[in-house]
């Protein structure tokens, strides 16, 4: 399919003309956007996959923007390998010339199976671009990895991450793979790191921010007190391109369109599904006695439970800062609105 069908002596040809990029989780929601932008590229397009499965889900993204397109997904390089397996990174990486590491676990068993993932992966990658002088490497990140700001201003890049407050697992082991992308940056990787809030896009609906238009449709009751900064994936993916393409580097950028409640955002969902709105707040000490009645099965493995970090995040009234993205490229964010409405209208499709 696609280049794969090259013969070895015109790839290696065609490779001394242009760049190769790589991209990490081009089957999941970011990957899966990223790589339309690069549909009808000039450029060699590698793309990671675990199964051939989950190939489908991508083709599913492409869908909706154009019926149809799902086709141009086969014009992708598409290469068996795992993060966590050097032979078959090296292998994926060959010849490649730019690395968009898009590839995170959001939900683990464990937080070392989750550590194994977003920071020993991300680990294998810079070292890898290091390694073969990589022109450069854009890393996902998460405004979870950010810190609180000094009074309740919003948090903007130069708030730091906490690792004494109280932070999940993901928050934890996404901080630690930017570490290891800004010691590559150290090294002279030239890196772009971007921390996305709430990324709302169309993809899979059973993991991720999906869950919030499943739970909506399902009728769930409850909301939460809290607040975060929710962001388009069609944004993300092209300001990581524009990015990239530019003479930036050493650089992270919050990536937000809007700091929005829970509750308004589950209304927003609602609507467009044309569901009943959550009308049931949970407050903290309702989430303090869930932690608690599940912390005993928890322990046995019987489910997973609740954190403290998660109740924490849910009630918090957190603020997101994009001022530094809109200053550097002057860039127009998808009015939420409008993102909600396009993905419950692909969510009831």
């Amino acid at each position: 399919m696609g280049f794969t069908q090259l013969a070895g002596a015109q790839r290696r040809l065609f490779r001394i003309f242009t760049d190769m990029i790589l991209v990490t989780g081009g089957t999941g929601l970011v990957g899966g956007h990223l790589l339309y932008r690069f549909r009808e590229s000039e450029q060699i397009i590698n793309a990671i996959y675990r199964t051939t499965e989950s190939i489908d889900i991508t083709r599913r993204i492409f869908d909706t923007y154009n019926t149809g397109d799902a086709a141009l997904v086969d014009n992708i390089n598409w290469i068996h390998a795992d993060i966590l397996d050097l032979p078959s990174l090296e292998q994926a990486m060959e010849g490649i010339t730019q690395v968009y590491h898009c590839a995170a676990a959001l939900e683990a068993d464990s937080f070392e199976e989750m550590k194994k993932v977003n920071v020993t992966g991300t680990q294998h990658l810079v070292d890898l671009s290091i390694a073969l002088n990589i022109k450069k490497f854009c890393y996902v990140s998460s405004i979870s990895t950010l810190g609180n700001p000094i009074a309740k201003k919003p948090i903007n890049e130069e708030d730091f991450f906490n690792p004494d407050a109280k932070n999940t697992d993901y928050a934890i082991s996404k901080y630690g793979g930017e570490m290891e992308v800004w010691r590559a940056s150290q090294e002279g990787l030239p890196v772009i790191i971007v921390n996305p809030g709430v990324i709302l896009g169309e993809g899979a609906y059973d993991k991720g921010s999906g869950k919030l238009f499943q739970k909506t449709n399902e009728k769930q009751p409850f909301y939460t007190s809290g607040s975060s900064g929710f962001v388009d994936v069609r944004d993300v993916v092209a300001i990581m391109q524009q990015l990239m393409e530019s003479d930036i580097k050493g650089e992270r950028y919050i990536l937000i369109a809007e700091n929005v409640k829970f509750k308004k955002l589950l209304d927003l969902i609602a609507e467009k599904l044309e569901v009943k709105k959550p009308s049931i707040k949970l407050r903290k000490w309702m989430l303090y006695s869930a932690y608690l009645i599940l912390k005993i099965p928890s322990w046995l493995g019987i489910t997973k439970g609740l954190s403290r970090a998660q109740i924490h995040s849910l009630t918090s009234k957190t603020t997101y800062s994009n001022d530094k993205i809109n200053t550097t490229l002057g860039y127009e964010f998808i009015n939420l609105k409008e993102s909600i409405e396009r993905v419950a209208l692909d969510f009831k499709a």
